[in-house]
């Protein structure tokens, strides 16, 4: 099933910010993600029958940013 959620993410500058999520949530396999620094926000979509929110949570985690809340 398709999904699409809204993860809050503190620790976001600028457009490289925005990129490096975006190659690594599209790497993951989300079939599309929409990311703004300036928001603070990253409105992802994906299969959540082959990637969990849990895994979107660590690839923010591994960049050096953080989750605040999600909205699903």
């Amino acid at each position: 099933m398709v999904k699409t959620i809204t993860l809050h993410i503190k620790g976001m500058h600028c457009k490289s910010c925005e990129a490096l999520l975006e190659d690594d949530f599209e790497d993951l396999g989300a079939s599309k993600s929409q990311i703004d620094h300036k928001a603070g926000t990253a409105k992802v979509t994906f299969d959540e029958s082959k990637i969990t929110v849990g895994q979107l949570k660590a690839v923010v985690k591994e960049e050096g940013y953080t989750v605040t809340s999600i909205n699903e």
